[in-house]
């Protein structure tokens, strides 16, 4: 533990006005100073170790207005302000060194409060950038948050369905606005409408738009106030439509959802209004007497405010992509997809999931006995809600239809078997299908995976892969494989109905994340060019089962790297 007047010297000694002292018995440094002219004072708590950037407090922060990047907690018995100079947590902190830290952080205190202190502008353009979080400190978090499906920002009316009896977590603990333009995936929309019914109404509702904005109340006390200014930002046909419509509603209760552009993007947040008899709108200052008013926490829920906060892009939703296998392998492609943001996904697979397929699958137990499209189409609709993937019970060789197949932008083949895959090559290219194919395969004994991308009118195709290095002829096994040919690679437990590939979970897994990686890439137009890419993995295995590797698996340095597909001996290319 820093010693505190250690401390206290280190600091004067940098020419700091500063003392020790007691706030309910905590041990603190205080800090004196001014900011043109304006009076300072700067509050470090003492910790037992630094684990973080050090913290300084704002003493009386309501003396100075409101200050970017200051925030005050109105329920906390000690008047003092959280100041943010950084991520915490994302700071690399030289805790060996704690005095050089401790004066390190001061500066960084001084500095921002400066700043805000100094440059009105930049003080009002920070405050509206982080109008969210400024919120947040007039919210009623005694209240259930509400959940808003809207995704317009238009005026419109929605309806407020209050949360489900003795629901502390998940959507149920919420209050649901419901916006008539909500668009869920059927899964999705089938387990909210079959909850919907079990809330209750919960008052009139209504979205509206804000034209300009100011800087988050401080106080509770100022939301009245703040409220009737905000009004003021109301677009003319808006306010009438309020003064002749939506503000004629009688009701005890009201729930308004402003919306309006700040410089961080949209911000969405929510004023709930009460009263003990029956109301309308409140528009002026006098009818505001009848009313309690509180801030609401608001959960934005729509895809365009979800999916870019999971990393997913927004453009691929328009993309539609035929998955053909949905192991082990196909199964990690289909989530990594659609967690990318791709909603129009068909999974093609006969198998039905079993209990073998447990422990490298990610379908959890419950779809046991299905096929595994099936329980992959649901699961993935029911994770993503806005997710339209669908599990189709056919084999790859059934899909030789050109019509169909010319509807997607991609298809991925993950089912490992060469013979089928060659032979879907071929009646794409002597039916002149010109759409991209993906083919990924898993080798066993932790030995690697592979992934090629053929793109057609491209340099490069499946059929180069299978270009025998020594001949220069088309061969029957893909030049890409880590396992020599013609060996023995299935582990037999009880028969030949039981033989199987032996590899776990994580080899599947990062076969999959190679080749989603390669679609996405082609799919957001960063690859234009048939490309391969594979990963190595250790021989251990394969040596202590006496597997014979190939040449390029003892060559092979470029694990994950993406490379041209094309070579020129390919028959089919040439």
């Amino acid at each position: 533990m820093v010693d505190i007047d250690e401390l206290v010297q280190h600091l004067c000694s940098k020419g700091f006005n500063c003392q020790k002292s007691l706030i309910d018995e905590f041990k603190i440094v205080s800090v004196k100073l001014k900011i043109v002219d304006k009076p300072i004072e700067l509050i470090h708590f003492l910790r037992g170790e630094i684990t973080g950037l050090p913290t300084f407090f704002l003493s009386s922060p309501n003396d100075y207005g409101q200050l970017a990047h200051v925030s005050i907690d109105n329920d906390s018995s000690v008047d003092l302000g959280s100041i943010c100079v950084n991520d915490r947590d994302s700071v690399s902190v030289n805790f060996a060194m704690p005095l050089l830290a401790i004066e390190e952080s001061l500066n960084r205190h001084i500095a921002i409060l400066t700043k805000a202190i100094t440059d009105p502008k930049w003080n009002r353009h920070e405050l509206l950038r982080e109008f969210s979080s400024n919120w947040l400190g007039v919210c009623d978090f005694n209240s259930k948050k509400i959940l808003l499906t809207s995704a317009s920002g238009k005026l419109e009316e929605v309806e407020v369905l209050r949360s489900l009896p003795n629901y502390n977590h998940g959507v149920n603990s919420y209050h649901l606005a419901q916006s008539q333009d909500s668009e869920l995936s059927a899964i999705a929309s089938l387990y909210w409408n079959n909850n919907t019914s079990k809330r209750a109404k919960s008052g009139k509702a209504i979205i509206i738009p804000l034209m300009d904005v100011e800087p988050a109340p401080l106080k509770k006390e100022e939301l009245k106030s703040w409220y009737l200014n905000a009004l003021i930002s109301v677009k003319p046909e808006n306010r009438k439509l309020l003064n002749e419509q939506y503000g004629r509603w009688n009701s005890r209760e009201y729930w308004i959802i402003f919306n309006v552009d700040v410089p961080s993007g949209k911000t969405w947040f929510c004023l709930h209004f009460q009263a003990e008899k029956k109301h309308s709108l409140p528009m002026t200052a006098e009818q505001m007497q009848y009313w309690k008013i509180k801030a609401i926490p608001l959960r934005l829920f729509n895809k365009e405010n979800v999916l870019p906060r999971g990393g997913a892009n927004l453009d691929l939703a328009y993309r539609r992509v035929a998955l053909i296998g949905a192991g082990s392998v196909g199964g990690e492609i289909a989530h990594k997809l659609s967690s990318a943001g791709i909603e129009n996904l068909d999974i093609f697979d006969k198998d039905y999931y079993s209990i073998d397929n447990l422990y490298r699958h990610i379908l959890p137990e419950e779809f046991l006995e299905i096929p595994k499209s099936y329980g992959l189409g649901f699961q993935l609709q029911r994770q993503f809600l806005w997710s339209k993937a669908k599990g189709i019970s056919e084999k790859l060789l059934s899909l030789r239809n050109r019509q169909k197949l010319m509807s997607y932008d991609l298809i991925i083949i993950a089912i490992g078997s060469p013979t089928h895959e060659r032979l879907f090559k071929e009646y794409l290219i002597e039916n002149e299908v010109d759409v991209p194919v993906i083919n990924t395969w898993l080798e066993g004994f932790g030995i690697g995976g592979h992934a090629t991308l053929d793109i057609p009118d491209s340099n490069g195709c499946l059929l180069c892969a299978y270009v025998c290095q020594e001949t220069l002829a088309r061969g029957l096994n893909s030049n890409l494989n880590f396992i020599e040919a013609n060996q023995n690679v299935t582990t037999n437990l009880a028969g030949c109905g039981e033989q199987f590939i032996s590899y776990g979970a994580i080899c599947s897994a990062q076969t999959a994340i190679m080749a989603s990686d390669l679609a996405i890439k082609y799919l957001e137009e960063k690859i234009i060019t048939s490309s391969k890419v594979s990963w190595k993995g250790s021989d251990y295995d394969a040596n202590d089962n006496s597997i014979q590797l190939t040449h390029r698996y003892h060559q092979f340095s470029d694990s994950l790297q993406i490379k041209p597909l094309y070579d020129e001996d390919c028959d089919a290319c040439s």
